[in-house]
């Protein structure tokens, strides 16, 4: 009798305070090397790996997923406890999520194939071409925001098809993702100008735990400074003169 007694307590009591700790996703895309998609299915790149060190590091833990950047994107934007990432950090984008990172930084240039007779110095010189980006892109949204009609696709990939098909004139993109598809197509690229900086980060929508982000911050910023130490150590980091 005193068994069930206690049974049925336990039915009555409040369930465990772990019970009701959300579970964070974390959605990404194919943007080699910060993340992608390897041969054995696993998402990896040098994004996903500071993520996972970051994870291990604050004692949480997160599901990953690849989806197109549209669509990644959207989720994060619309559904409780996502983030995305690799993810520019903008003005237009920053009242949308909390903001973790950064993650690393890259430069955005514009493209065209080597042996194309196509020559720009500057953005206003894009006007007359055909230009390419993908959907939802900040590279491309920031030319798109200074005049310059940009053709879409649907992923970053597709841009390398579409110049040797003569579809696209440019293609404007991030430095190392461009120099990444680049060798892995066997295409040889031509880099016009470099026309922007952006930082990226991992972009959360705002129903993440505050104490959540603030531990993913501090054990990326932890990782940053343990590279660095790594770095002067070896005799890697530039000294001022």
């Amino acid at each position: 009798m005193k068994k069930w007694l206690l049974f049925a307590v336990c039915l009555l009591l409040p369930a465990p305070a772990f019970a009701n700790l959300p579970v964070l996703t974390f959605i990404t895309e194919e943007y080699p090397p910060y993340n992608y998609l390897t041969d054995d299915g696993d998402i990896d790149g040098e994004s996903t790996r500071l993520l996972r060190a970051a994870l291990e590091k604050s004692g949480l833990s997160a599901r990953f997923r690849l989806l197109p950047w549209a669509r990644a994107f959207a989720e994060a934007q619309l559904r409780d406890n996502h983030c995305v990432y690799s993810t520019a950090r903008t003005p237009e984008r920053e009242s949308h999520f909390t903001w973790i990172g950064p993650l690393g930084a890259n430069e955005w240039a514009a493209y065209s194939l080597a042996d194309s007779a196509t020559q720009a110095g500057s953005l206003d010189e894009l006007e007359s071409l055909q230009v390419g980006s993908f959907r939802e892109d900040a590279a491309g949204q920031f030319v798109e925001r200074q005049g310059i009609s940009i053709v879409k696709a649907s992923a970053e990939r597709e841009n390398i098809a579409r110049l040797k098909a003569g579809l696209i004139d440019v293609w404007v993109s991030n430095v190392e993702t461009a120099t990444y598809l680049a060798s892995e197509a066997e295409v040889e690229l031509r880099q016009l100008f470099i026309f922007h900086a952006a930082q990226l980060y991992l972009a959360c929508h705002p129903s993440v735990p505050e104490n959540y982000a603030t531990r993913l911050q501090s054990a990326i910023d932890r990782l940053h400074t343990a590279e660095s130490v790594t770095l002067e150590s070896s005799g890697e980091t530039d000294v001022a003169q």
